[in-house]
């Protein structure tokens, strides 16, 4: 007959198995845990939107190139009380109305679409970064919908994915400080219209009734 003091095989394997069905159950309760909700992340983006000074502007230098032909022109924009005022000089007649306007206004009235958060991910410097993906409430204005990716230190868009009636916007942002504010760099986006594509540089921001213009350290 066999020695009956040791756990049997089957028994032990069963005790394992069990443990890591335990152990892959509460990492996936605390990655749930630790993801914020999209009420935090449109509650975050808002609150560092709202960091801006009510009255401010800025200038837009805008490269577009559709194949081989290239267009040069600029914009400069105002923004009072949340509104942005944009007047644009020498842009193609094919980029729609508004689409500079469309530009700075990327993560702006949140609360006018049906949000949902489909994904983490990691960005270059690896801070987390949330996928936000939504469409359009009846009755109001802007993008029909799309996807944005929000730092989750930042809490600004990286990137954005959107949906135009004219067609699909998808833009990359970066960010720097100019006198104590965070503000647009840069931008690079496409259009899927014609195929443009768009280069932005932001420059010349003044701030509140400043006389002085904040110009960035080259």
């Amino acid at each position: 007959m066999g020695d009956r003091s040791g756990v049997r095989p089957w028994l032990l394997r069963a005790l394992v198995r069990g443990a890591w069905v335990v152990f892959l159950c509460l990492g996936l309760s605390r990655a749930a845990f630790g993801a914020p909700s999209v009420e935090e992340i449109v509650a975050n983006l808002s609150r560092a939107g709202s960091q801006l000074p009510a009255e401010m502007g800025f200038r837009q230098d805008v490269h577009v190139r559709v194949l081989f032909l290239m267009w040069k022109f600029h914009s400069l924009v105002v923004r009072q009380n949340g509104q942005y005022l944009v007047e644009t000089w020498g842009a193609p007649d094919f980029l729609p109305p508004g689409f500079m306007a469309s530009l700075v206004e990327i993560g702006d009235a949140l609360d006018n679409y049906d949000l949902e958060l489909v994904g983490e991910e990691k960005n270059a410097n690896g801070e987390p970064v949330y996928r936000l993906t939504g469409r359009r409430r009846h009755g109001w204005e802007g993008a029909l919908g799309g996807t944005l990716w929000v730092n989750g230190r930042t809490w600004l868009v990286e990137r954005a994915v959107l949906e135009y009636d004219w067609g699909t916007l998808e833009v990359q942002q970066d960010f720097h400080q100019v006198n104590g504010y965070t503000v647009l760099r840069s931008q690079r986006a496409s259009a899927s219209r014609m195929g443009a594509r768009v280069t932005v540089e932001y420059r010349d921001y003044w701030f509140g009734n400043d006389d002085m213009i904040a110009r960035e350290d080259h």
